[in-house]
This record gives structure tokens, C-alpha cells and sequence, in this order.
């Protein structure tokens, strides 16, 4: 079953390329999901001839600063190996790997501008860090394009509520309008695919820019406590319900990929994991970190005291020489 869908995703993706100029997107987070969408994009180019490849394709990535290590040497390398294939078989595929401007770092936020450490209520880091980046790289684009088509790896069986979300949308030729970008059409191409048929396809076809997937799989196998089994056929429970973020994430209440991959062995996760407690731990207006005044003159839990964030810079900075030392 998962061949034949992954089959006619190639086959449609193809006919998309083919249909018109405009030029692609490509999101990409190292995941499972966008690592899919990644490989697609790559087998639709190889599948044309060469002096067919005309379009122009952007794969963006953003890099908050803050992410788990091994995320960020997966992904690094993964992009490496994209600009490689792209240039050598001349598939006109970009590869950008896009970082928020110091002004809008997760650090210069909390001990420049007095932010308290993001929760449910105040996630005020994921617009600065991850969806800014990608929307000025786009915006800067558009200037000299009329429209662009954007690929995500977002799919139904994630959640509830992406499902609500993507069956909720507005759709043209199998295109939704993007919500802050008015000449971006989002496609989302596995958004019917299980997560057995991802891992499926993923761990028995090559990487299109070279390689395995299987470093992906032990990623993701890590992250959960070791507890996937490997994947031969859609009757096996999946791995990968794991969810890659910063190591400094404040908003979940727990991080289990953190976590996993202490206890997997990743021994860099110990201080840092540490360090996200003294974030929780600054956050708490109990602890006397934080002005009972916010910002708009309301009473409340408000920003660190210039006193709160001189202690979290020294810690800070006590951190980045014990990592400096284990690396």
C-alpha cells in the first residue's frame, strides 16, 4: 500500500513541476515528515530531463541556535549532501540553511530584553526564531515572484488537530492559500500518509541525495528511550511520534527527546537539560526572578529583574564552559 501511494505522490509532484514555472519551497526540519516531502522533491527533478529543469527550488531550514546537537549535525550534514546531489546531477535546487538575526535570539530576548522563559500562554519564541526567518526569506523572494508554490510535511495522522486544521482549509487543484503569505499556494503532499507508511518508505529506499535514512531511524529511536521496533511492514507499530525542538524548551512540560537521548547516551544532553531546569526555575514568579508587573503596566508576572538576568548570563556563561570542556 505504502509503495503505490508514495508512487502516485512521485507521479503528481512530477506533473506539478511540469504544469507551470512557478518556483517551489521546500520546507525542511530534519524530521521524518519533511525528510519524506525532501526526498519527493528530489526524485520529481531526477525523473525530468535535464534540460527540463527549469524551475526554481528553494529547500529552508531555520536554525533557532538553541536546537539539540544531534538534530543539528543530522541536518547539517543532510543539507550538505543536497547542495552536493543538486550541483552534480543539476536539479536547480537551492539549499538555505536560514537563522533568526542576533537582535531576535532566544538569549537576547530573555537576558536583553527581559522575556521570561516561553509557556503556553507567552510562546512568543517560535514566530521570532523559526517562522520569521523562513517568511523574510520568502517576502524577499516574492519581489521578483509572482507566485511560489511551498511544500510541507504537515500530515492528518499527526493530531487531531492537524487534521481539523488541513481538512479545514480552502483547497485549488490540491493547493491551499497560505494564511500570511497571499501569493504562496502550501502543498502538502503526504497529509494522508500513516506514520508506518513514512517510516516504511523511508527505511527501505535510499536517501535521493545520497545515503540511508537509517541514522534518521536511530535518531528518532534514541530520542524515544530506544523503544521503536524496526520497521518491516505497516502491521508494526511505528516509531518516530517523537518531536525534535530546542533544547531550551520551556512550553512542554516534559522533553522527551531531550531526555531519550541522555539515556540513549548522548552525554552533551546532561547539562543542558539541567540548564532548561533553571530556565523552568527563573520562570516561576515564586521565586522572585521576575517583576509582579508586566510591561503594560497590569499586575502580574512580568519581565526578569535586571538582577534575574545577570544571575541567568552567569549561569549561562558557566554552562558554555562545561560543554566547551566535554567537547
Amino acid at each position: 500500500m505504502a509503495s503505490a501511494n508514495i508512487s502516485e505522490l512521485k507521479n503528481s509532484l512530477r506533473e506539478l513541476y511540469l504544469a507551470d514555472q512557478r518556483p517551489w519551497l521546500v520546507g525542511f526540519s530534519g524530521g521524518k515528515d519533511s525528510t519524506l516531502v525532501a526526498h519527493l522533491v528530489f526524485d520529481a527533478v531526477q525523473s525530468i530531463p535535464e534540460e527540463q529543469r527549469t524551475k526554481e527550488i528553494a529547500v529552508v531550514c531555520t536554525d533557532t541556535r538553541v536546537e539539540i546537537p544531534a538534530i543539528v549535525e543530522m541536518i547539517e550534514t543532510s543539507l550538505a549532501k543536497m547542495r552536493k546531489c543538486s550541483a552534480e546531477q543539476k536539479l536547480n535546487i537551492e539549499v538555505h540553511l536560514l537563522r533568526p538575526p542576533p537582535e531576535q535570539s532566544f538569549w537576547v530576548n530573555i537576558i536583553g530584553r527581559s522575556y521570561p522563559p516561553p509557556n503556553r500562554t507567552f510562546r512568543w519564541c517560535t514566530q521570532r526564531m523559526k517562522i520569521d526567518p523562513v517568511t523574510r526569506f520568502v517576502e524577499q523572494r516574492m519581489g521578483r515572484w509572482r507566485e511560489a508554490i511551498l511544500h510541507l510535511g504537515a500530515r492528518r495522522a499527526e493530531s487531531a488537530t492537524r487534521a481539523q486544521t488541513l481538512a479545514g482549509r480552502e483547497t485549488r487543484n490540491g493547493l491551499t492559500r497560505h494564511p500570511d503569505l497571499p501569493r504562496v499556494w502550501v502543498s502538502n503532499p503526504i497529509q494522508f500518509l500513516t506514520t508506518e507508511e513514512v517510516w516504511a518508505y523511508l527505511l527501505q529506499t535510499p536517501a535521493a541525495w545520497g545515503g540511508s535514512n537509517r541514522n534518521l531511524y536511530k535518531l528518532y529511536n534514541a530520542a524515544g528511550g530506544g523503544e521503536c521496533p524496526i520497521q518491516i511492514d505497516t502491521s508494526t507499530p511505528a516509531c518516530g511520534n517523537s518531536r525534535f525542538g530546542c533544547w531550551t524548551c520551556t512550553v512542554v512540560e516534559k522533553d522527551k527527546a531531550s531526555e531519550g537521548l541522555l539515556q540513549s547516551g548522548d552525554e552533551r544532553m546532561e547539562h543542558l537539560l539541567g540548564f532548561r531546569e533553571t530556565l523552568i526555575e527563573f520562570r516561576d514568579p515564586a521565586n522572585g526572578y521576575r517583576d509582579m508587573k508586566r510591561k503594560n503596566g497590569a499586575d502580574g508576572p512580568g519581565p526578569l529583574k535586571i538582577e534575574g538576568r545577570r544571575e541567568l548570563l552567569k549561569r549561562l556563561l558557566k554552562l558554555q564552559e562545561e560543554t566547551a570542556q566535554r567537547n
